[in-house]
């Protein structure tokens, strides 16, 4: 009798013991990491363009039509980020730098660059300096009062080449930037002491994309104003760094300074875009006034480009409409060692 007494204890000692064990082990959620179910990756988009020139005869406009991007709104704030070549420095400075043509723009109209979307300036380029080191300063202190970030400038050389690192859904975007152009006199560049812009230099720019690595980006892009005006294919310079960056570790090289669109290559599975173009300009020569905006789209390793073709019609861009937009796409594929996807005006490239 006390034999079965003890079994049925034994019994019920070992169900309650169980029953708590499934209790804890519910309250604990504890459960295996390999059976937990990672969220989907999310794509992250931005917008691209060539050139922007707020000043000269872009200016004098913008005074009664202050809205530059009214017809491309769509592509420039509707990416997660969206990065512009900055043609002009934003200053009231009268120190012009003696030199053929000069730049400024009127620094109430930064803020219409935040309100179109722009994030990131880029401003190493041969108009950067036009107005000293003066201009270079104001420059910097409008866009930052605005709240759109720079990179390719600084008060050294070891600043100008610091890539900008930013964060977005979850990844690290870094952007390097440098110019071709510089001249002691005309266009001067960045030194251990002395302000300006990141001029072209290979050790500089394998040194910025080690550093980007060594702070966790996951994706590099490179930009770089650089080629010959009015050439749509890439000199030899432009070839040689812009494989660089690639065999270094870069996601994507981008181009301007040619105020035409430039050939697109692909190399080793990513693309360069040599060129966009204008983007915002008072140049008269039909040829700059057809270019492109772009919308890249990341996941992953690997990227989908949509090229958005643009006419400038009174110094602001403008959609082709589809027969135009189709004829240069056409054009730019002759011209490029890529298929571009042409659908009712947009070029697609797909990595």
């Amino acid at each position: 009798m006390n034999i079965v007494k003890h079994e049925i204890m034994r019994k019920n000692i070992i169900i309650v013991f169980v029953v708590l064990l499934i209790i804890a082990l519910s309250y604990f959620n504890v459960t295996n990491p390999k059976d937990k179910v990672s969220e989907p990756e999310k794509p992250i988009n931005i917008t691209f363009t060539g050139d922007v020139m707020l000043g000269r005869n872009v200016n004098a406009v913008l005074y009664d039509d202050p809205q530059p991007f009214k017809n491309v709104i769509n592509l420039t704030n509707g990416a997660d980020l969206t990065v512009i070549n900055l043609e002009s420095p934003i200053t009231t400075s009268t120190n012009q730098r003696d030199k053929l043509i000069t730049f400024k723009a009127d620094p109430q109209f930064t803020k219409l660059l935040k309100d179109a979307g722009v994030d990131v300036a880029c401003l190493a380029n041969n108009h950067l300096m036009d107005y000293g080191e003066e201009g270079l300063n104001d420059t910097i202190k409008n866009l930052e009062a605005s709240g759109i970030m720079y990179v390719g400038a600084g008060p050294n050389i070891t600043e100008a080449y610091k890539p900008l690192i930013i964060d977005v859904k979850g990844k690290k975007i870094a952007i390097i930037q440098a110019s071709e152009f510089a001249d002691e006199h005309y266009m001067p560049p960045t030194t251990k002491n002395r302000p300006g812009f990141a001029p072209i230099s290979w050790d500089h720019i394998k040194s910025a994309i080690d550093n980007a690595k060594k702070a966790g980006a996951d994706y590099i892009i490179c930009e770089f104003h650089y080629g010959n005006e009015y050439r749509h294919t890439p000199n030899e310079l432009q070839k040689n760094i812009s494989h660089k960056c690639i065999d270094e570790g870069a996601f994507m090289v981008i181009g301007h300074h040619p105020h035409v669109s430039g050939s697109i290559e692909e190399y080793k599975g990513h693309l360069i875009f040599y060129s966009l173009g204008n983007c915002v300009f008072d140049m008269q020569n039909p040829e700059t006034k057809r270019s492109m905006i772009i919308i890249v789209t990341i996941k992953g390793n690997s990227s989908i480009v949509h090229i958005y073709p643009i006419n400038i019609i009174g110094y602001y861009p403008y959609l082709m409409d589809v027969e135009n937009a189709n004829t240069f796409l056409e054009e730019l594929e002759s011209y490029s060692n890529v298929k571009i996807q042409i659908k009712d005006g947009i070029g697609i490239i797909k990595t």
